[in-house]
Formats: C-alpha cells, structure tokens, sequence
C-alpha cells in the first residue's frame, strides 16, 4: 500500500497533472485554487463547501494516488468508507488524506466526497434558506416551504446513500423514497428537517412499512419487525435476510425516537 510515502516529497508531472485536474473537473470540483508542495488544489463552483487536494506519486503512471480532504464531515465519514487507504497525518490544514494505488480508486472516492459534501449538514440546509427566504409564515407558504425542503432533502439522501436503497439494492429513482425518521412535522426545526442523518433512503415497500412502524433500527442497522407484524409481511420485505445498515451516531439518536414513538421493545 502506498500510505508509507513521504507525503511531500512529490511533484505531479504534466501527465499526472493533466489526470488531477481531469478528475477534479468531472468529479464537482471545477475549481482550481492553487498549487503547493505538490498538491493541486480544487474547490466546487456550485458552493459545495470544503476543498480538496489531489496529487500523485512517482511511477511512471503516477501512482500512487492522493485525496485530501478538508471537510470534517466529509473527512470523518470517509475514514470509515475508505479504511485501508487512510494515509496519517494529512497534510496542512486537511482532516484526512487518502492513498489509491489506481486512478479509478482515486475517482471513485473524489466522487464519494462531492457528493457527501453535498450532503452533509449544513449545505441542503443553506440551500432551503436562500430558496424561502421571501416566503412568509401563511398556510400556502408553508406548504410551500415544505415541498421545498422535501426536495432538497431527497436530494442530499441520493447523494449520501450513493443513489441506491442500502437494504435492496433499488436503484430506480422512481421507486426510491426519502424517509424522515423523525417526521417533518416533529422536528423542532428547519435543520432537523433537512439532516441527512435523520434520513433514510428507502425502496418504497420498506419506506411504507417504516413510515407506519412496522419496523425500524437498532442501533447496530439491524432491522427489526414490531412485535405482531404478521409472518407474509416480513417474507415480503426480506426483513430477516437484510443487511444492517451503515450508521452515525446522529442516525442511531434519531432511529432512538422512531423505535420509542412506534413502541418497540
């Protein structure tokens, strides 16, 4: 693995330099911000917060492959995602710093940090707000306000469970659905509405059966049928064949509320 290389000690050549920037451009960071102690640095032009480095070592087809991330969302959820490629310490101001041995790898998780970037707390949250910003507080307004945040809230669940239901495998965005685990109602506010952690990304036979607690969580993603869901139901789900889901600590608080409010044991 290519963690035990000295992380300054490389100077992109033009092909790589030219591979970096290809990456970055197609990847949401179309931005180039600078370049030091052979890192190129890119940020998004939508505003996606956070900026990344990207560099490349010294064979000759420039692998290995570094990201350097610097949202601490971001960098903290991928830590867990991409274990093995975790290079310590990250350089500068960074949180964490990723090493890939092929330039897919590389893609795959500069790809992975867009979109969590995108994703994560606060951005959706911004988004809505500048959106409602002249909006009141009648009754059309907030329904208003609500289909807009639904929307941006569908959105961030894509982007953070990698456009697919965790549990099926559902990819078709029709039969996908954005489920709140504490409903839009309950939230105390506008950023509860719009975490992504207090989200899940259902196909839409399981998302029915939660959103009518049928079943729910446990702490450890594992799904769980309230007592007395009948037999056929489960079977229909693939309830005891699912895989747990990936959760943060914010997903287990959230799922906490949704095991107490349907009465689970």
């Amino acid at each position: 693995m290519a963690s035990d290389v000295p992380l300054r000690s490389r100077t992109p050549g033009m092909v790589a330099r030219s591979e970096l920037q290809e990456a970055a451009f197609n990847h949401g960071y179309r931005k180039e911000t600078g370049v030091a102690d052979g890192w190129l640095y890119f940020r998004s032009d939508e505003g996606v917060p956070g900026e990344v480095g990207l560099s490349a070592g010294t064979g000759a087809d420039g692998a290995p492959w570094f990201l350097a991330v610097e949202h601490a969302g971001v960098a903290f959820q991928m830590r867990g995602e991409f274990a093995s490629a975790v290079v310590e310490p990250p350089p500068g101001r960074f949180r964490a710093c990723f090493a890939f041995a092929q330039r897919t790898a590389m893609r795959t998780a500069l790809s992975r940090a867009f979109h969590l970037a995108r994703s994560l707390p606060t951005f959706p949250l911004a988004q809505f707000e500048d959106e409602v910003a002249g909006l009141g507080d009648t009754e059309i307004e907030r329904i208003v306000k609500q289909r807009v945040g639904q929307g941006y809230f569908r959105k961030a669940l894509l982007d953070y469970w990698n456009g697919r239901c965790p549990i099926t495998d559902v990819r078709e965005p029709a039969l996908l659905r954005a489920s709140h685990i504490v409903p839009w109602a309950q939230c105390k506010s506008d950023a509860e509405r719009l975490d992504v952690h207090n989200g899940l990304l259902l196909a839409a036979h399981w998302d029915a059966a939660f959103d009518a607690g049928l079943i729910s969580f446990s702490d450890e993603g594992v799904a769980i049928a309230k007592p007395g869901l009948a037999t056929d139901v489960a079977e229909l789900l693939g309830l005891y064949q699912a895989r747990p889901l990936p959760l943060t600590m914010d997903h287990r608080r959230n799922l906490a509320w949704h095991r107490q409010h349907f009465g689970f044991a």
